[in-house]
C-alpha cells in the first residue's frame, strides 16, 4: 500500500513538474505569475457557464471531450472544485479582447468582458494543455492537467490580420474554414479575403453571373489564359453566396472578422474577360505590371459605377464586416492614356494627372460603400492624388514610409510592409519564393513594430490600428500544401508582433518557445509548417552542419539524393573529399522536413562550353540571351511575351561536350515561376540529328547522354501559361 501511495505522489510530481515546463505559450502573454501544483481533469470535471459564456463553453468542451474522452457536464450552479468557470460581464475592469485566465489546484476560472476575450483565454488554456490536444483524437493520457499560473492579458493592437489570395490560386471553403481555424488558434482577428484579381472571380453575384460562368476560370478555350502553373486545362472555382455565408459564420465563431476584397480598378482582367464594356476603349498600350493588358475598370463610363454599386449591394448582405476593401493597387494608367471616356473626364474635372483620376475613382467608391453602411480600405495607392474619407483604412504594404505618409494624413492604417510582412516572399536564398520584397525570414517578421519601427510619435501611432500577414498565391499552385509552408510559423510571429507589448518580445525566447513547443502544437493541429533547415560547410576535410535548434534531427546522403526519414542522423562532422555529394535536411517526425542544402562551399564546378543561341523566341531587353551563355545562375533569359507551339531555343556548342549528366532548368532562379510548363527536350551529337531527352516536369528536364553532345534543343508544344518564359543557363556536369 505504501509503494503505490509513494508511486502516485511520485507520478503526480511528475505530472507537475512537466505541466509547469509547458507555460510556453503563442503570442505571450503580457502577465504570468506561476504556481505550484497543476490541475487535473478527470470524468467529475464540470464546466460553469454564464448566458453570455455558452458559445465558448461549447468550443472548449469539444476540445476537451474529443481528447480525454471524458464528458465535462455543463452546470448553471457555481461548484466548489473540480470545475472550469467561464464567465463573461461587461462589468469587468478587462479590455475587450483581454481576459483573466486563474488556474489552482480547485479549478479553472476565466474572466472577460466579451466572448472574445474568453475565447483568447481558451486559447492560452489550450496551450498549456498537451498538443494532442489539438489533435481531435482521443489519446491514451492518463493524466490531463495544466500548471497553476494566473494571466491578465489584453492584446497590443486591435487590428491582427491575415489577408489570403484566392485569385491567382483557388483554395476550395473547407480550406479556407481550415485556415481560419489555425489562425484563430494565434489570436488572429482579422481575415482579409482577396476574393478577385486579374486572374480569377470568386465570388457569386447573382446579378452577374458572368463572373463566375466565364471570370472564375482559365485555360483553354476559357477567356482567362493559362497562369501561374495551372497548365494546360481548365482551372478556378468559386465560392457561392450560402458557402460564404458559411465561412463568415465559421469565423465568427472563432472571433474573426472577415473583411472582403474585390480589387479595383486595376486587377481586374477577370472582370473585363468577362463583360468587355467595362474596360477601355482605345489602344491597350503597355502591359501591366503582372503582364496583363486591358485589365483596369474605365473610370469614365458611368454605368460601371452602377455595375459596382450592384456587386456591393449584393457583397455586404454576406459579409456583416463595417469594412470592405476595394485594392486600389498597381493601376495600369496607359489604359486611361487613350481611352476617350477617361480623357472626356479628366478634361471636365480639370485634373492634370491619372493619379487624381484614380483618386476621383476612388471617392466614388467611397460614396456607394459608405451608402451602404461600410467603411472602405484599400492598398497605400489609395493616398495618391487626393484625399480621403477619414474613416477610410490604408492598408501600408509598400514600404513603413507609406504607413508614416498615411497617418501623417490622419487615415487610419494597417502596417504590413511587404519586407515584413508578405508571406509569398522567400524564407531563405535557396527556397521557392519571390524576392522582390527581399528574403522574409522568421526573424524579421518578429523583428516588425508597427509602431517604434516607424518612429511614429504618440499623435500618429493611436491611427496604427495593427498589423498583418499577407500570402499572394501566384507560387502556391504546387508543391501540395505549400500555403501552410509558406504562412507558418511566420504567422506565429505576427501573431506576437500584434498582441505582445514590445517590452515582453525577445527573438530567441520566442524561437525557444516555438521550436521547443509550438512546433508539435502546430503538427498536432495538422499544419504543414515549415522546418528551418540546417547550414552545411565544408572545412579542414570535413563536412559540418549546424543544427537550426540544438533538439533538431538533421539527416544527410552522400550521394546526391534527397534525405528521407531512413537516412543516417547527423552526429557531428563527416570527412570526405567528396563534399558536393552531400545533402542535408532537419526533419519534424517523419513527415515534415526543410529544403535540402548541400554545403555551402563545397568545390561544385559545372561545364562551361562556348555557346551558341539560336531561337525563334524574341528577347525581353533587359533579359537576354546573354544571360543562357555567362554561366552564372543567378541570372536568366526572359521572353518578350507570351510563348507559343512551335517555339523553340538550341544550345549549340563550338566543340562536342562530354557530360556525365546535364540538366535543363526554366522558371526565374530559385522560384520556378514562368517555367515551361508545355515542351520536350531534345539533344544532339552531331549537330543535326536530335534524340529525345524527356518532356519538362515542373520546369526540369535531366538527362545522362552517352556521347558528347554537340547541341540541346528546347521545343514547345503548346502555349506557356505565363505571359513570359524564363529560361536559364545549362549545368554541365563532368
Amino acid at each position: 500500500m505504501m509503494k503505490t501511495k509513494l508511486f502516485a505522489l511520485c507520478a503526480a510530481l511528475a505530472v507537475t513538474a512537466s505541466l509547469a515546463a509547458q507555460i510556453s505559450i503563442i503570442p505571450k502573454p503580457n502577465k504570468i505569475e506561476k504556481g505550484e501544483g497543476s490541475f487535473i481533469f478527470d470524468k467529475q470535471t464540470v464546466i460553469y457557464t454564464t448566458e453570455k459564456s455558452q458559445q465558448n463553453a461549447s468550443y472548449l468542451k469539444g476540445y476537451l471531450k474529443n481528447a480525454t474522452g471524458f464528458t465535462f457536464e455543463t452546470i448553471k450552479q457555481p461548484p466548489v472544485n473540480n470545475f472550469i468557470v467561464i464567465d463573461i460581464a461587461p462589468s469587468y475592469n478587462i479590455p475587450a479582447e483581454g481576459y483573466s485566465l486563474d488556474i489552482s489546484t480547485q479549478g479553472i476560472t476565466i474572466k472577460s468582458s466579451t466572448g472574445a476575450g474568453a475565447f483568447y483565454a481558451i486559447q492560452s488554456l489550450l496551450q498549456l494543455m498537451p498538443p494532442t490536444i489539438y489533435s481531435g483524437k482521443a489519446t491514451g493520457f492518463e493524466k490531463w492537467g495544466v500548471p497553476v499560473v494566473k494571466i491578465e492579458d489584453s492584446p497590443r493592437f486591435e487590428y491582427r490580420g491575415m489577408m489570403l489570395d484566392v485569385s491567382r490560386t483557388f483554395f476550395d471553403a473547407e480550406t479556407v474554414k481550415r485556415y481560419i481555424d489555425w489562425m484563430s488558434h494565434h489570436k488572429i482577428n482579422k481575415f482579409h479575403w482577396h476574393l478577385t484579381d486579374d486572374n480569377g472571380w470568386r465570388v457569386e453575384i447573382k446579378k452577374y453571373p458572368e463572373l463566375i460562368r466565364k471570370g472564375a476560370w482559365r485555360g483553354p478555350g476559357e477567356v482567362l489564359k493559362a497562369s501561374f502553373g495551372s497548365g494546360n486545362q481548365r482551372y478556378g472555382g468559386f465560392y457561392t453566396q450560402e458557402q460564404i455565408k458559411e465561412i463568415v459564420a465559421y469565423a465568427a465563431e472563432r472571433h474573426i472578422e472577415v473583411i472582403p476584397e474585390i480589387d479595383l480598378p486595376g486587377h481586374s482582367k477577370a472582370v473585363t474577360a468577362s463583360y468587355p464594356n467595362v474596360g477601355c476603349e482605345g489602344e491597350i498600350g503597355e502591359l501591366s505590371v503582372q503582364g496583363e493588358g486591358q485589365n483596369a475598370w474605365c473610370v469614365g463610363k458611368e454605368p460601371n459605377y452602377k455595375m459596382l454599386e450592384d456587386i456591393i449591394k449584393e457583397m455586404v448582405k454576406l459579409f456583416p464586416s463595417k469594412n470592405f476593401h476595394i485594392g486600389g493597387d498597381e493601376v495600369n494608367y496607359a489604359q486611361w492614356s487613350t481611352c476617350p471616356h477617361c480623357i472626356a473626364l479628366m478634361e471636365k474635372e480639370g485634373m492634370k494627372n491619372h493619379d487624381e483620376l484614380l483618386n476621383y475613382f476612388v471617392r466614388r467608391m467611397e460614396s456607394i460603400i459608405e451608402k451602404h453602411g461600410k467603411h472602405m480600405s484599400g492598398w497605400d495607392e489609395i493616398l495618391d492624388g487626393g484625399d480621403l474619407n477619414p474613416n477610410s483604412r490604408v492598408y501600408a504594404w509598400r514600404s513603413v514610409a507609406k504607413g508614416i505618409e498615411s497617418v501623417t494624413k490622419g487615415q487610419p492604417t494597417i502596417m504590413m510592409p511587404g519586407e515584413y510582412c508578405y508571406f509569398d516572399m522567400k524564407q531563405s536564398p535557396v527556397e521557392r519564393g519571390h524576392n522582390w520584397a527581399g528574403i522574409v525570414t522568421l526573424e524579421k517578421s518578429y523583428s516588425l513594430d508597427p509602431v517604434g519601427t516607424a518612429n511614429l510619435s504618440s499623435d500618429q501611432a493611436h491611427l496604427i490600428l495593427g498589423v498583418q500577414g499577407a500570402l499572394w498565391t501566384e507560387l502556391l499552385g504546387w508543391p501540395p500544401r505549400f500555403i501552410d509552408y509558406q504562412t507558418y510559423p511566420r504567422l506565429a510571429a505576427i501573431a506576437e508582433v500584434g498582441w505582445t507589448q514590445p517590452q515582453y518580445k525577445e527573438w530567441s525566447n520566442f524561437n525557444k518557445r516555438l521550436t521547443k513547443h509550438h512546433f508539435e502544437r502546430m503538427y498536432q493541429m495538422g499544419i504543414f509548417f515549415r522546418v528551418p533547415p540546417p547550414v552545411a560547410k565544408y572545412e579542414n576535410g570535413a563536412v559540418k552542419a549546424e543544427l537550426p535548434y540544438s533538439w533538431a534531427v538533421v539527416r544527410y546522403t552522400t550521394d546526391e539524393s534527397e534525405p528521407t526519414s531512413f537516412s543516417p542522423v547527423y552526429k557531428g562532422e563527416i570527412f570526405t573529399d567528396k563534399p558536393q555529394k552531400f545533402r542535408f535536411a532537419t526533419f519534424f517526425k517523419d513527415e515534415l522536413k526543410s529544403v535540402t542544402i548541400s554545403p555551402e562551399n563545397a568545390p561544385y564546378t559545372y561545364l562551361m562550353p562556348e555557346t551558341r543561341i539560336e531561337t525563334s523566341i524574341e528577347e525581353n531587353t533587359r533579359f537576354t540571351l546573354k544571360n543562357l551563355t555567362d554561366y552564372k545562375y543567378d541570372t536568366y533569359f526572359r521572353s518578350a511575351s507570351r510563348v507559343k507551339a512551335g517555339d523553340y531555343l538550341i544550345y549549340h556548342f563550338s566543340e562536342a561536350v562530354r557530360a556525365s549528366r546535364i540538366t535543363v532548368e526554366t522558371g526565374i532562379p530559385n522560384i520556378s515561376f514562368y517555367g515551361v510548363t508545355d515542351g520536350y527536350v531534345e539533344f544532339s551529337y552531331d549537330g543535326k540529328n536530335y534524340v529525345t531527352a524527356g518532356s519538362f516536369d515542373r520546369g526540369v528536364v535531366v538527362f545522362q547522354p552517352e556521347k558528347p553532345v554537340m547541341a540541346v534543343k528546347i521545343v514547345i508544344t503548346a502555349p506557356n501559361d505565363g505571359h513570359i518564359l524564363s529560361l536559364q543557363d545549362l549545368r554541365i556536369e563532368m
